[in-house]
């Protein structure tokens, strides 16, 4: 459903996984970032901030939109959505959608759409399910869902609360790689037919962190808290006119607040930050099926703003948008889907964004899909107003909005690009997204799934060095500078041996550069040259030697089994595999090259066990990560190993 439109998975022609509640379970997953990085082809980025984004099919953080129950999350540190704000203590399986979405969820739905969809009731009464974890640095989870139905009428409730010490990778300095925190998630969904033609939905949710926050000056330690609350609450009206046509008002609204503060060890305010970013959605969408044809069409109004300190106003942005998709059968075998949505930003040229989508069965075996689409994403509030100056290490990031005026009231300050360049405002980046499929399942018990995938991103927005001030301080502003490519391979298979056990293997291929840089060393002329650190001589670079984009691994994988040791008892293994990357230039080229310093690929190995005591409880022992891997200079996100015990008690 995160297409809009409730379809099985088997007949869409677009890259798609499904993560049921089970496998949400079998790692004793709290939050979304134990699951999903556990998927293929999906790999955990940490930001600077220090949160936890995700990479999906090469493309960053910032192009993927995460939903709950299809309303979006807000509040992300450097374009990128912590995933570990997001609990999965009542949610009842997560949609993963590859490729642009834009047609369908415009700006931040370039690379793909990920929506986790809340746990829903059947039957009458009363059920309640509680579970309680513990784990490694002192870590504690605990969850209450309560869920009750009578009739039409059905709420859900639940809390989510977990605590940790953190953890320190390098003892040698004065910080922790993550500072001790806590926090609490409290969701609430109602559902209720007012008539047999009229239903009424409302949602809500609370979220609240606390963490200790310390940091270092060049000659002192630096103390203080970080505080985050979010809260949401949207609700819609849908009306039923017959059984072929229905319609449904969506409003929502929702607010992130992030506070922190660095006191001196003498007491002394050292910095203050906030963080305080709303939107406010309503939307109205018309849905009619017909002998095989669905469709739906819709339109709405969005509006955000954003205040922070490293801002010199309070930003604004209204949007306008209208939407269509259709999703029919030609021939009794082919499936087609095509969607179209128009954007029209406020002080932007409106976007249209396209998708369409194919599949067909060769034989009751076989089933071939293809989808090409274009995605967007609109110069976000931080790379248009940010003001911001890092006294520390000394550099200043202007939004490209507020760059020239800032610049012009500075003293000494020499030009590196020149100004007029900052005088037009930045585009949107665009996107052109192409994926080839094939379905085989050969038997019952044994599928194979391949998706060729191609990623054109035009208009990429970065930060470069526009000039100098005083005391040789550099100044940074946002560019539309390049065109960079993502393509590859993306393989999974399923084999299942009755009930027993099943095993699944998963494999990612990956190409990422940039054309520019590929076009630029081609040229007789190149200025691409490394240094070989054996030879200390200079080498002029070819094709062959450029490795491609930042923080990109070219193959990753996964196996993954289960296995029922008996009635009660089941057993989980996971074996992930991530090759070899790099974060920075090393040699001064400002390019990777297969000459620069990589940080060395990677295997990390769970295992859990799942006792069933009764239908309905049960417990969890496991370990992650049982190999012990860690690497405290580059990868701050890799705990070494990590023990927990997980207790479930169901009530009916």
């Amino acid at each position: 459903s995160a297409t809009k439109t409730s379809k099985s998975i088997d007949e869409l022609p677009i890259p798609v996984t499904i993560i049921s509640e089970k496998e949400i379970q079998e790692f004793s997953a709290s939050k979304l970032y134990d699951v999903i990085t556990k998927q293929t082809g999906i790999v955990s980025v940490p930001t600077r901030t220090g949160t936890e984004g995700l990479q999906m099919q090469g493309l960053d953080a910032s192009y993927t939109t995460v939903l709950i129950d299809g309303f979006p999350i807000i509040g992300r540190s450097f374009g990128a959505l912590d995933l570990n704000r997001i609990s999965v203590a009542d949610i009842e399986k997560i949609e993963v959608v590859k490729g642009p979405s834009s047609s369908l969820y415009g700006s931040n739905a370039l690379g793909g759409v990920i929506n986790l969809i809340s746990k829903k009731q059947i039957d009458d009464g009363p059920i309640i399910n509680t579970s309680l974890k513990h784990a490694s640095h002192n870590t504690t989870n605990s969850s209450l869902v309560y869920k009750y139905k009578e009739g039409t009428f059905q709420i859900s409730n639940s809390i989510d609360y977990y605590n940790t010490d953190g953890y320190d990778l390098i003892d040698s300095d004065m910080l922790s790689t993550v500072n001790p925190y806590s926090n609490y998630t409290f969701r609430s969904n109602l559902k209720y037919a007012l008539s047999d033609k009229l239903l009424l939905n409302t949602n809500g949710h609370y979220y609240k962190q606390e963490q200790i926050n310390i940091a270092t000056d060049s000659s002192s330690l630096l103390k203080g808290e970080s505080n985050i609350k979010e809260w949401s609450f949207g609700t819609s009206a849908k009306y039923l006119m017959n059984s072929n046509f229905f319609q449904q008002l969506e409003i929502y609204k929702t607010n992130y607040r992030a506070d922190e503060f660095l006191n001196t060890e003498d007491g002394v305010l050292y910095e203050d930050n906030y963080f305080d970013h709303t939107l406010l959605q309503s939307e109205m969408k018309s849905y009619f099926t017909y002998k095989g044809l669905n469709s739906i069409v819709g339109f709405g109004i969005t509006k955000e703003e954003l205040s922070r300190r490293d801002f010199s106003n309070n930003p604004e942005q209204d949007l306008k948008f209208i939407y269509g998709q259709l999703d029919a059968t030609a021939f009794n075998k082919v499936n087609i889907i095509l969607g179209s949505r128009y954007d029209n930003y406020t002080n932007y040229t409106p976007v249209v964004s396209n998708k369409l989508a194919l599949g067909f069965s060769l034989t009751n075996k076989i089933q071939i899909n293809s989808s090409v689409g274009t995605g967007f994403k609109t110069p976000d509030f931080r790379q248009k107003y940010f003001d911001f100056t890092n006294s520390t290490i000394g550099y200043i990031v202007l939004g490209r909005d507020v760059a020239i005026d800032r610049l012009e009231d500075m003293q000494n300050v020499q030009e590196v690009v020149p100004f007029s360049e900052l005088s037009s405002p930045l585009k949107s980046e665009t996107s052109l997204n192409i994926n080839i499929g094939l379905r085989y399942n050969p038997t019952d018990n044994l599928s194979f799934d391949f998706n060729f995938f191609n990623n054109k991103v035009n208009d990429l927005i970065e930060w470069k060095l526009v000039a100098t001030g005083e005391n040789n301080i550099n100044i940074y502003s946002y560019f539309n500078v390049n065109q960079v490519e993502t393509k590859g391979l993306e393989f999974n298979t399923t084999y299942k041996k009755t009930d027993n056990w099943e095993i699944k293997f998963g494999y990612q291929l990956l190409y990422a550069y940039d054309t520019e840089v590929v076009k630029d060393i081609e040229k007789d002329d190149s200025d691409y040259y490394a240094l070989d650190t054996e030879t200390l001589t200079s080498i002029k670079l070819n094709k062959d030697d450029y490795f491609g984009l930042f923080n990109r691994s070219r193959h990753m994988g996964n196996i993954k089994l289960n296995y029922h040791l008996n009635e009660k008892t089941d057993l989980n293994a996971m074996l992930t595999y991530r090759s070899k990357y790099a974060l920075s230039d090393s040699n001064g080229n400002e390019i990777l090259d297969i000459y620069d310093k990589f940080i060395d690929g990677y295997s990390l190995c769970d295992v859990g066990v799942t006792h069933h005591i009764n239908p309905l409880q049960s417990c969890q022992i496991g370990i992650k990560n049982i190999f012990g891997f860690t690497n405290p200079e580059y990868i701050s996100n890799i705990t070494g190993r990590l023990y927990y015990m997980n207790f479930k008690i169901n009530f009916k």
